[in-house]
């Protein structure tokens, strides 16, 4: 399952279910077609995915990155808690 377009977004999640399956999703970076993309948008999107959308509850643990090959770790949630 992939959300966002992967070329295009700033930041990706990689979300790990309780059931043992996994996950990426990217952000959706940009308000309207014509804007420029802005980070800190896409990494509030994926937090409002995760504690209070859709995939509220059924997750373990998710890890957000830069989306670049050696992207560093931007945040992490373990069981509904961000811990950094």
């Amino acid at each position: 399952m992939i959300s966002g377009m992967p070329s295009n977004s700033l930041t990706k999640c990689i979300v790990y279910f309780h059931d043992g399956n996994t996950c990426t999703f990217y952000s959706f970076d940009k308000i309207h077609k014509r804007s420029k993309p802005n980070k800190a948008l896409g990494v509030r999107r994926l937090d409002k995915m995760l504690l209070r959308g859709r995939l509220k509850g059924t997750w373990e643990t998710a890890i957000i990155y830069e989306n670049h090959q050696k992207g560093k770790e931007i945040a992490k949630y373990k069981n509904g808690i961000r811990l950094f």
